[in-house]
C-alpha cells in the first residue's frame, strides 16, 4: 500500500465579512491555501484519512484522434492522470492511501474516480508546416463515500484544454498534444479537488472528526463488505451559461468622478440554464482611489436555471490629486467547470480633484446602459446575435472586438429593446459553427414568429466576396480559406427570412470583406447588396462596410467602428428628431454619418456604410421603433 503525506496544518477556519452599503459579503477559508494554475484556491488539509480508489476507465485512460495523415493514433494519459489524481486528492485531505486495501485498514472515507469523457477536438486540412489549433476535453466522475457507507458527495464535472499543435509536411506525427492534454487533466482535477474541499457534508465530517479526539480511539473502522466498490450514483450537473451586466453609476451623473463623490454599481446576473451554475462570484478590480469599500471578490452563490440575482456595491471615491483616466473591470468566476462565463466587463473611468476645473475627456462607454429607461416592449420580437472573432483555421485573420460587439448587442435588444431574454440568441466564436447558424435561422426560428414578429440579426465577423458575382457570405468558427460549404451566405440568409411569415426583419451587418482565396481582384463585381427598391421590403439591411476592405475597429470603446456607433445611437444619440422613439431609418442614417465622418478624420481611410431601403423609397420598414425613451 502507497501512503501520500500531505503537509499537515490546523483544520481552522475563519469567517471574514464586511459591508458595503448594505451589502453584506461573507467567506469562508481555510488556514493552508495554494492557488491553482486557473487562481482558484484548492489546498484544503481536511484533517480525514481517505483511500483513492481509480476505476479502471483510468488504468488504460488515452486520447484518440487522427494525424496529419489522416489515421488513427492514440495518446496514452493513464499515468499522468494518476499522478495528479494522488497529488490533488492529496491537497483536499491529510492522508490519502492507494492501492487495495485489507480488512484492517482503517480510513475515514473512500474516494472513488473514474474517467468520463475524453475527447480530442483536432483538424488538421492538409500537411504543412504549420501549428493548429487543438482543444481536450476530459471529464471526471467522483465521490466521496464515508466510512459508515454513505455517499457525502459526488459530481460529474469536465475540464477543456486549449492550444496548438504543430505538423510538418515531412512527416504524419502531431507534436504538442500532450502539452494540452496535460492542461486539460491539471484542470479537471483542480475542479475535483475544489469540489472535494469545499463539500459542506465533508467539511462537517471533519469537524466531527476532529471533534472526536484522537486518530485511533474515534475513527471507526471500514467495514470488509465496504472495500468492494459498488455502483456511485452521479449526479450530473448540465452545463450552464451565465451572462451578467453591469452599471456604473455616480452621484453627479457626469461620468467624471471627483475626490468623495459617491458611485454605485449595479449588476445583474442571470443563469441561462440549463444547468446549475454553482458558487459563482463576481471579481471586482479597481483602481485605488476608486477602492474604498468595495471588495474585491463579491460572492453571488448558487443560481439555479432561469434565476436572476441583483447586487449593488456602493463606494466611495478616494483622494485623487491629478487628472486621470483609469480603468474598472468586473469579472465573474464559478467553481463549477461545467459553466460558461462571458466575458469582463471594463469601465473607462475619468478622475479628477474636487478643485479642477476642466473636464477630462472621455469616450461614450456603450457598454453602460443609457441613465434614461428604454419604454420600448417587444414580447413577440426575436433576436439573433453573431460575433465571430476567431476561427478554428489559424489562417484567417481575426476580427477584432467580435465578441464583445455580441455579447453587448445583445444587452442592448434584452434591455433597450425590450425583448425577452429567452427570446434572444448569441453565438460567439467557438459556438458558432454553421451548424449552430442553420440551426438557429432554420430550426429554432420559425418556431417563435408570427405575422406580428419582428426579427432582429446583428452580425460581427469576416465575410468573403466572389468577385465573378459578388455574394457575400459569412465565415464562422467552422469555416476554412477554401471550403464554400462552411459559410453561411447572405442570400440564404435573406431566403430564411423572406420565406418566414413575420411583420419585418432588421439585420445589422460588421462585416470585414475579402475576395475568395485564390480568386483575382481583376474585374470584379462589388458586393452585392441591393434590393428591389419596391417600397415593400420587409427587411432593413444596416451594412456597415460596402466595400471589400478590413471594417474599422474602435479601440478606445472596444468595439468595431459601424457596432459602437449603433450602440451609441440605440443608447439615444440616433433620436435625430428628439420625438423620443428611434427608427431604423434613423439609426442607420445616424452611424452611417458617424463611421464616414471618423474613418476620414481618424483613420484617413474611407469606410463606406449602407442602408437599405433608402431613404425616400417608401419602404415601412424603416419605420420600425428600435427603441424608445419616452
Amino acid at each position: 500500500m502507497q501512503v501520500i503525506d500531505s503537509a499537515r496544518s490546523s483544520f481552522l477556519f475563519r469567517a471574514a465579512s464586511w459591508v458595503v452599503a448594505g451589502l453584506g459579503v461573507a467567506t469562508l477559508t481555510s488556514c493552508s491555501l495554494f492557488s491553482s494554475r486557473d487562481g482558484s484556491t484548492i489546498g484544503y488539509y481536511l484533517p480525514l484519512t481517505v483511500q483513492l480508489r481509480s476505476d479502471p476507465s483510468i488504468a488504460g485512460a488515452q486520447l484518440t484522434y487522427q494525424d496529419a495523415c489522416g489515421q488513427r493514433q492514440s495518446l496514452p494519459i493513464s499515468a499522468p492522470l494518476q499522478d495528479m489524481l494522488k497529488r490533488k486528492t492529496g491537497l483536499v485531505f491529510e492522508k490519502v492511501l492507494t492501492g487495495e486495501m485489507g480488512s484492517s485498514s482503517a480510513t475515514d472515507g473512500i474516494v472513488d474516480a473514474a474517467l468520463g469523457l475524453a475527447h480530442v477536438d483536432l483538424a488538421i486540412p492538409r500537411k504543412a508546416d504549420k501549428s493548429y489549433p487543438a482543444t481536450v476535453t476530459l471529464g471526471l466522475d467522483f465521490a466521496y463515500t464515508a466510512a459508515d457507507g454513505r455517499v457525502l458527495y459526488s459530481k460529474n464535472i469536465q475540464s477543456i484544454g486549449h492550444g496548438e499543435v504543430d505538423v510538418t509536411e515531412a512527416s504524419c506525427e502531431v507534436k504538442g498534444l500532450d502539452n494540452i492534454a496535460q492542461e486539460a487533466m491539471g484542470y479537471v482535477t483542480d475542479g475535483m479537488a475544489k469540489q472535494l474541499g469545499t463539500s459542506s457534508m465533508i467539511i462537517d465530517a471533519a469537524q466531527a472528526r476532529q471533534a472526536g479526539g484522537a486518530f485511533e480511539s474515534a475513527k471507526p473502522t471500514v467495514p470488509p463488505q465496504l472495500a468492494v466498490a459498488v455502483p456511485i450514483p452521479v449526479p450530473v450537473d448540465g452545463p450552464a451559461t451565465v451572462i451578467f451586466r453591469a452599471i456604473v453609476r455616480n452621484q453627479n451623473r457626469n461620468q467624471v468622478l471627483h475626490t468623495g463623490e459617491a458611485v454605485a454599481i449595479e449588476i445583474e446576473v442571470k443563469n441561462e440554464g440549463p444547468g446549475t451554475a454553482r458558487a459563482v462570484e463576481l471579481s471586482v478590480t479597481a483602481t485605488p482611489p476608486l477602492i474604498e469599500r468595495i471588495p474585491s471578490i463579491v460572492s453571488v452563490g448558487d443560481l439555479q436555471p432561469g434565476e436572476v440575482k441583483h447586487l449593488t456595491l456602493d463606494s466611495k471615491v478616494g483622494m485623487v490629486k491629478n487628472a486621470l483616466l483609469e480603468e474598472l473591470t468586473l469579472m465573474l468566476r464559478a467553481g463549477s467547470p461545467s459553466v460558461q462565463l462571458p466575458s469582463a466587463k471594463k469601465f473607462l473611468v475619468a478622475m479628477k480633484p474636487e478643485s479642477a476645473t476642466e473636464p477630462v475627456a472621455l469616450p461614450v462607454d456603450v457598454d453602460q446602459l443609457p441613465i434614461r429607461t428604454g419604454l420600448l416592449k417587444q414580447p413577440k420580437a426575436v433576436g439573433i446575435v453573431i460575433g465571430v472573432g476567431r476561427f478554428r483555421e489559424t489562417g484567417i485573420a481575426r476580427v477584432k472586438h467580435a465578441a464583445r460587439d455580441a455579447e453587448v448587442m445583445a444587452m442592448y435588444l434584452k434591455s433597450i429593446g425590450g425583448i425577452p431574454s429567452e427570446r434572444v440568441r448569441t453565438l460567439v466564436d467557438t459556438h458558432a459553427l454553421k451548424s449552430d447558424l442553420v440551426e438557429v435561422l432554420e430550426e429554432w426560428l420559425p418556431e417563435r414568429v408570427d405575422p406580428t414578429t419582428v426579427v432582429y440579426v446583428s452580425v460581427t465577423a469576416r465575410g468573403v466576396v466572389e468577385p465573378t458575382t459578388g455574394a457575400v457570405s459569412i465565415m464562422l468558427f467552422d469555416s476554412t480559406a477554401t471550403s464554400v460549404l462552411r459559410r453561411y451566405s447572405l442570400r440564404r440568409l435573406q431566403e430564411s427570412l423572406a420565406r418566414l411569415p413575420i411583420q419585418r426583419a432588421v439585420v445589422m451587418l460588421d462585416l470585414s470583406l475579402e475576395l475568395v482565396s485564390g480568386k483575382e481582384a481583376a474585374d470584379m463585381i462589388a458586393p452585392r447588396w441591393e434590393q428591389e427598391g419596391s417600397g415593400k421590403e420587409k427587411i432593413m439591411w444596416m451594412v456597415g462596410n460596402r466595400g471589400v476592405q478590413e471594417s474599422h475597429s474602435y479601440d478606445p470603446g472596444r468595439h468595431g467602428l459601424f457596432t459602437y456607433h449603433l450602440l451609441k445611437g440605440l443608447g439615444g444619440a440616433a433620436d435625430l428628431d428628439k420625438n423620443g422613439t428611434i427608427l431604423a431609418g434613423e439609426l442607420c442614417t445616424y452611424t452611417k454619418g458617424q463611421v464616414l465622418k471618423m474613418a476620414h478624420e481618424q483613420y484617413d481611410n474611407e469606410q463606406e456604410p449602407l442602408c437599405l431601403p433608402g431613404p425616400g423609397q417608401g419602404a415601412l420598414v424603416r419605420l420600425q421603433p428600435d427603441a424608445r425613451f419616452k
